[in-house]
Order: structure tokens, then C-alpha cells, then sequence
């Protein structure tokens, strides 16, 4: 016959066990607690981050973040979405240099969003003993997670598939102990699995001479990748100058800068001239 089971008021379920009968007493049941071991308690705990309430203003933006916030409606209506709900998602941070602060690795947007909102809290997963590598490289995986990979710039996904290509380096488990904690933390499955430069482009949907060129684009001084992305330099130049050295880099930005300054002081001279030719230009009668 099956044991009768018994409920305490903590939801722990104990096998109920009948005592033989005496001639001086009525039924009687001992219950015996089913205790779970402690190893089964510690890998539960271990599945959930703690999550802390930090102050907004002791965050403190990553490093040289590569990827550009939010901006127009998508930034409006994020505003809007956290003044009325909070920040649902944890953000997550590390611990700064400078004592009490803390750098953020993912949820830059969620934290301009508060500010705005008002918000003077937000809930964050804090990371410690990180290398700069794998900060990195949670600050790439966590941005894919959130955006298209087509919408990124091209500085960003330079910085993307740099970041990966270097995690694949690394010892082994490396990158796959990282990803399987970032999908832990975003609920979210990073979906990739990349082990070589071919298969960083299949995931991307990307030749391997450009997943080549990108990662040559990535060596570029800032300013110059800031002209990439507005247009005023094409990737086939901008590889090109990725070979220079950083203080070469640092010349040519400067005479595009004087290249600049002169067409735009040209464009000016001539509109000036039109407008001089318009005004002391005879006015006709009729």
C-alpha cells in the first residue's frame, strides 16, 4: 500500500508513517521531514542573480561604449515605457575604479530612460573579477541580443565580430561560460556558435573578406570610424588606413579636418558672392 503524504505550512511534503495499534491508544502517525541536501539547494541559488538596487548616480558609463543610445522615437518611447513600468530587466554592472561607483555593461539606454524618467534607482546584476575582454564582450553579446545586426553601424559591427572573433581565442569553455550566463541573466538565447572567421559570416549572413574587412575597420582611430559612419570615407579606404599606425591615423584625420575647413569656407565664399551678385544686380522695369 502506497504511504499517505502530509503538507506543513512551508510546502515540504513528509511521508506519513502509521504506529502499530496498542490496546491503551488510538491510531497515531509520526511524521518524518524529506530533507533536501544541500548541494540541490546551492545549484538553485547558484541559477539565480542576485539583483541590488543601485542609486543612478553612482553608474558610470563603459569605457569607449561602442554603440550609439537611442535617440528620436525609440528613445521617446522607452522614456515612456519605464516612467509607467520601471525597469523590468536588470541592467548589468561592475564594480568601478573609484569607490561606491559602478560601470555599466548592459542597460546604458534603460538608464538614460530613467533619468529622464525621473527614476533615481535601478535594479542591476553586479559582475565582479571581470576582465576587460569579457566586459567587452558582454557589452556586444547583450547589444545583439537587443538589436538587428543590419541596423548597426559600421563601427559597431566592427566592434561586434572583433569581440567574438578574440572570445574564440581565448581557452577553451571560455566564451561558451559567458554566453550561457548572459542568457541567464536576458532571459534571452544569444544564438550563436561561432568557432571560426567562415562561420562568424554564416551567422551574419557575410563573405569572409568582408568579415575580414571589419575586423580591419576595427583598428581605426575613433574619429575615423566616425567618418565610416556618416559616409565621408568608404570601407574599401577605411581598411586601407586601418593598416597606418595610430599616430598616422591621427595625421590623416587631421588634414581631412583642414580639407574640410577649406571646402567649407569655399561653399561660404560662394554663397556669399551669389548673394552680393543678387542684391547689386539692376532691378528690372516694366
Amino acid at each position: 500500500m502506497a504511504k499517505k503524504l502530509s503538507n506543513n505550512e512551508n510546502g515540504n511534503v513528509f511521508p506519513v508513517q502509521r504506529k502499530k495499534k496498542s490496546a491503551a491508544s488510538s491510531d497515531e502517525f509520526t511524521i518524518k521531514p524529506i530533507r533536501k541536501k544541500k548541494s540541490d539547494i546551492s545549484s538553485i541559488e547558484a541559477k539565480a542573480p542576485a539583483v541590488k538596487a543601485i542609486k543612478l548616480e553612482d553608474l558610470i558609463p563603459f569605457d569607449k561604449h561602442p554603440f550609439k543610445l537611442y535617440e528620436g522615437q525609440r528613445f521617446t518611447d522607452m522614456i515612456e515605457s519605464v516612467r509607467a513600468n520601471g525597469i523590468i530587466l536588470p541592467i548589468v554592472v561592475r564594480p568601478h575604479t573609484e569607490e561606491g561607483k559602478y560601470e555599466i555593461l548592459s542597460g546604458h539606454n534603460r538608464v538614460a530612460a530613467a533619468r529622464e524618467a525621473g527614476i533615481e534607482e535601478a535594479p542591476a546584476i553586479i559582475r565582479k573579477n571581470l576582465t576587460d575582454e569579457e566586459a567587452l564582450f558582454i557589452v556586444t553579446e547583450t547589444n545583439l541580443i537587443q538589436r538587428s545586426f543590419a541596423d548597426l553601424k559600421h563601427s559597431e559591427k566592427a566592434i561586434a565580430l572583433a569581440t567574438h572573433y578574440e572570445a574564440m581565442k581565448m581557452k577553451p569553455g571560455y566564451r561558451s561560460d559567458l554566453l550561457k550566463e548572459i542568457e541567464d541573466i536576458t532571459g534571452t538565447p544569444s544564438g550563436h556558435g561561432m568557432r571560426t572567421r567562415d562561420k562568424i559570416g554564416a551567422q551574419y549572413s557575410l563573405g569572409k573578406t568582408t568579415v575580414a574587412r571589419y575586423l580591419r575597420v576595427n583598428k581605426l582611430i575613433p574619429e575615423l570610424k566616425e567618418r565610416l559612419d556618416n559616409s565621408e570615407i568608404g570601407m574599401r579606404v577605411a581598411e586601407a588606413l586601418s593598416f597606418l599606425r595610430e599616430k598616422e591615423q591621427t595625421i590623416v584625420e587631421g588634414l581631412l579636418m583642414r580639407r574640410r575647413s577649406v571646402l567649407s569656407k569655399r561653399i561660404f565664399s560662394k554663397k556669399n558672392q551669389k548673394k552680393e551678385s543678387l542684391i547689386n544686380q539692376p532691378s528690372k522695369r516694366y
